[in-house]
């Protein structure tokens, strides 16, 4: 059974045809909304475009016009039934009409392919002639008649080609009469009289016209037939009126240097015509990149290529119009200004027909929006389109066939290449070092690094280093990039024309991002930021992104280009209270990384911390995620901590520091987490929490052990210790036991980690602290299995069982049957080992722990090994290998060196 077919004409009445049977129209409004749909179909058209285009000027109730146009829309589809296309956009509607479906569409294919005969066999009569709306005939079809008699012109240009002049005399004349101001007709027709033997009625021809444009408009005909006539009187007619060939992209930008992957996504890109977006910060290079491929590639393009400045970041503010852009294309192809049609509609038609059938490119450079673009799109397969714009063109993009190219900085390479190519190799080489320095605070961008080099270049007897110095300074480095040559020489000004186009807030917003201290930034905490809802922010956040203000690598996630943060603090010192946005940012950061702490899976209690009353502000970290939250922020959190030490705000820096303590098991191992703790541990002795120094103290030890600091852990630990025993306080004795014990285990020397972890344990017996007993009884089990005690390690998991299933902790429930998993295995109960580790690696999967789900893995895989299932055991270790490339790389290149080896004695004993 084949799909039902649906098929939409315009050009002549009104129809819809649905698997070889018509549609049925209603009259009235319904007609006129699903001929406006069609007319632009595939993109959307908004309430107020359609309202218009239905009502005429007698427009409904304006409180209940949305609601009217609804009940328009609901009996449109009813009528279509099967047929219907319509779709409810964002503020309008559209109608999803395949290529193939539409007749309009079919008439700029063909015409596009130089099929015009058979583009012009689709026109059925006067387009839309039964549908009743004087501003869509005004603004929709009068522009599609120039359309249709373009690419009458072009199939009449084709005759003549072909030799048929002959056959061509009375339809020029019945046209000349119809469209008596028409010249190229006029010229069509001189030229087959002349091909005919008709000189001298070729001749009366020009004089026919000639009165008729004195008399009607008090000109005289245009070069191009003037040309013809001169010709005609030397009898040196050898072809058609001259077609202008213009080729107005202007020559390849000197110091242009690598981005070969960016040309060669051009040539990909442009293997087939339509649209080609380049897009990326100011100042990043996209103008000379289009130039330097268009140049390239001139002799794909035999009827020539258009360039046009659309100027939309620009020193005056004020991008071109596009119905002042369609006029200066127009002029460009040779219309002549006075036969330009008034109104964008009509020069869009225009444009549209002039294009049709030739292999052009069209460079839109610097374009402002997509408003600006749209218009100026060629209805044509033949031509190419290459535009460049600071925004990434959104709507562009979702209504029309667009291969987006983004625009980054350049590589640490080609800015060499670039500074070479000014100051020379020799200059370069001299000192690398600063080399590299200018690279990296000018950040790859082309603009940055050209006007620094410029700069250098005039004073060649200066080191390079102390130009390189006077960028080390954020806060001056914009002024040292200024070429004293106009304002596109001065990145600054560049970056101001962009920041210009912005709305108040979103403004705003940009000049506040810099007071963040850290590497990127989410919604949520952008919101915390600026004090605005998250749903405002995000949408603000995605304009910046759109203008390339802000970049952003990860879905949520936005970072600032080092050159532009600069320039976001100088706007913002200038206007804002920094300092408030920068608290309210930290105290969200604290209270966020207590939220995580609050939710995570701990054997300790967590006294200091619950879900605050406004937890929602804080979904990222508190609804269950805990470690992945904690892992995506730590580099911003120790920004924060950081900052917030140094402004002497010491609970706040405190307080993160605390937080990541209860999330440590979560925490990956690195010098950022020491340098949090380190914080912590100096913070909190000036606050009025300064009695919790010991934890601190504890954190930064326990952080030491981690890092591989085994003898400074040690130490930390025992001073710690001393302090616990002086100030008569258990709790913190009893950690620091533990903890003491934990960092012996990792020294090896388990004799002694089970004599501080046993003392560890019998504090929490004394003081009734299941959470304690339970963490003393899990972390004696590895100790005492090291030491083949295996009997008393499975004695311990299973009291540390009994107590996290009594407190109904499912997680730390699930990491005993490691070390229950491991004792079975020792002592040859290899099915309770399985059964154990099994349900293990369940719960850790259920916890998102890969980590620990990994050590089950690989254990598991042990375990199966001893049963002599083989192929399952390999599957557990790959699986490990998995997680372990993420958290621990040294196991896993250990256990992959190990399974490799195992495999080729395997391969080896089967031969």
């Amino acid at each position: 059974m084949t799909e039902p077919v649906t098929r939409f004409a315009v050009l002549g009445p009104l129809e819809v045809w649905h698997d070889g049977a018509p549609v049925p129209l209603p009259a009235g409004r319904a007609r006129v909304l699903l001929a406006a749909l069609l007319l632009r179909a595939n993109q959307t058209l908004s309430v107020d475009d359609l309202v218009e285009r239905v009502w005429d000027d007698d427009v409904p109730n304006p409180r209940r016009v949305r609601a009217t146009l609804h009940m328009v829309v609901t009996r449109l589809r009813q009528a279509l039934g099967a047929a219907n296309v319509v779709r409810t956009a964002t503020n309008g509607y559209v109608a999803d009409v395949p290529s193939e479906a539409l007749d309009l569409h079919r008439f700029r294919d063909l015409a596009g392919r130089e099929r015009y005969a058979e583009a012009l066999a689709l026109w059925r009569g006067m387009p839309l002639s039964d549908v009743r709306s004087d501003t869509l005939h005004r603004e929709e079809v009068a522009p599609l008649l120039e359309e249709h008699l373009v690419v009458l012109e072009h199939r009449i240009d084709a005759d003549l080609d072909a030799g048929r002049a002959g056959g061509l005399v009375a339809e020029l004349r019945s046209l000349t009469e119809q469209h008596p101001l028409r010249e190229r007709f006029w010229g069509q027709l001189m030229l087959a009289l002349y091909r005919s033997d008709r000189q001298a009625e070729a001749l009366a021809a020009y004089r026919a016209v000639r009165a008729t444009l004195v008399e009607e408009l008090g000109v005289d005909p245009g070069p191009t037939l003037t040309d013809l006539y001169e010709r005609i009187l030397r009898n040196d007619v050898r072809g058609g009126p001259v077609v202008v060939v213009p080729r107005q992209v202007p020559p390849e930008m000197s110091l242009f240097v690598g981005r070969d992957r960016e040309l060669a996504a051009l040539d990909d890109a442009a293997q087939r015509p339509g649209v080609v977006l380049l897009h990326g910060i100011g100042g990043v290079g996209k103008t000379a990149l289009a130039l330097s491929w268009a140049n390239r590639h001139r002799d794909r393009f035999p009827d020539g290529d258009l360039h046009l400045n659309l100027r939309g970041f620009d020193a005056d503010g004020r991008p071109v119009e596009p119905t002042s852009a369609a006029e200066a294309l127009l002029v460009s192809l040779g219309v002549r200004p006075e036969d330009v049609p008034g109104g964008l509609d009509a020069r869009t038609a225009m444009l549209r027909a002039a294009l049709a059938g030739r292999r052009m490119l069209l460079v839109l450079d610097n374009a402002a929006d997509s408003d600006q673009v749209i218009p100026l799109l060629p209805g044509t397969a033949t031509v190419t389109v290459l535009v460049t714009s600071r925004n990434q063109l959104r709507r562009l993009a979702a209504h029309h066939d667009v291969r987006r190219i983004p625009l980054h900085q350049l590589s640490v390479a080609e800015s060499t290449e670039l500074l070479s190519s000014v100051l020379g190799g020799d200059r370069m080489s001299a000192d690398p070092v600063a080399g590299r320095q200018v690279i990296e605070r000018c950040t790859g961008l082309p603009l940055a690094l050209r006007v620094f080099a410029e700069r250098v270049a005039r004073f060649p007897e200066t080191p390079m280093r102390e130009f390189a110095a006077e960028l080390a300074d954020e806060r001056s480095r914009l002024d040292h990039l200024n070429a004293d040559d106009g304002d596109d020489t001065d990145v600054r000004t560049v970056f101001f024309w962009s920041y210009r186009a912005l709305d108040v807030e979103v403004a705003r917003l940009f000049r506040l991002l810099s007071a963040h201290p850290g590497p990127d930034i989410g919604v949520p905490a952008a919101a915390a930021l600026a004090d605005v809802p998250e749903s405002v922010v995000r949408r603000q956040l995605e304009r910046l992104t759109a203008d390339h203000l802000v970049g952003s690598r990860t879905p949520g996630r936005y970072e600032f280009h080092d050159l532009l943060r600069a320039y976001s603090r100088e706007l913002s010192d200038a206007v804002d209270d920094r300092t408030a946005a920068l608290r309210g940012l930290i105290e969200w950061y604290v209270r966020a990384a207590e939220a995580a702490a609050a939710r995570a899976p701990s054997y300790r209690p967590l006294p200091q911390f619950s879900l605050p009353p406004d937890a929602g502000r804080f979904a990222a970290a508190a609804m269950g995620d805990s470690g992945e939250w904690v892992k995506r922020e730590l580099s911003n959190l120790l920004a924060v901590a950081r900052a917030a030490a140094e402004r002497g705000w010491h609970e706040q820096a405190w307080r993160i520091s605390d937080a990541l303590w209860w999330v440590m098991d979560l925490l990956p191992r690195g010098d950022d987490v020491v340098e949090i703790f380190r914080i912590g541990r100096d913070c909190v002795f000036k606050t009025p929490l300064r009695e919790r120094y010991g934890h601190g103290l504890n954190h930064l030890a326990w952080i030491y052990s981690q890092v591989g600091r085994l003898e400074l852990a040690t130490r930390t630990y025992l001073d710690t210790l001393d302090l616990a025993l002086a100030n008569g306080d258990r709790h913190l004795e009893c950690v620091v036991l533990m903890n003491l014990g934990a960092c012996y285990s990792q020294m090896g020397n388990h004799e002694e980690a089970v004599v501080y972890k046993s003392r560890g344990l019998r504090i929490a017996r004394e003081r009734g602290d299941n959470h304690r007993m339970a963490a003393a009884h899990f972390n004696l089990v590895k100790d005492l299995r090291n030491l083949y005690r295996h009997e008393e390690a499975l004695e311990h998991s299973r009291r540390a069982l009994e107590i996290f299933a009594r407190e109904g902790d499912e997680y730390f429930a699930g990491r005993v049957m490691l070390g229950a998993g491991s004792s079975c295995r020792a002592l040859g109960r290899f099915a309770e080992a399985e059964r154990a580790l099994t349900e293990g690696i369940t719960t850790m999967r259920e916890f998102v722990d890969r980590f620990s789900e990994a050590l089950m893995s690989e254990e598991l895989g042990t375990v199966l090994m001893c049963l002599d299932r083989h192929d399952e055991a390999i599957d557990c270790w790959s699986r490990a290998i998995v997680d372990y490339d993420e958290y621990d790389v040294d196991r896993a290149d250990q256990l992959r060196l190990w399974l490799d080896d195992y495999r080729a004695a395997d391969h080896r004993a089967d031969n």
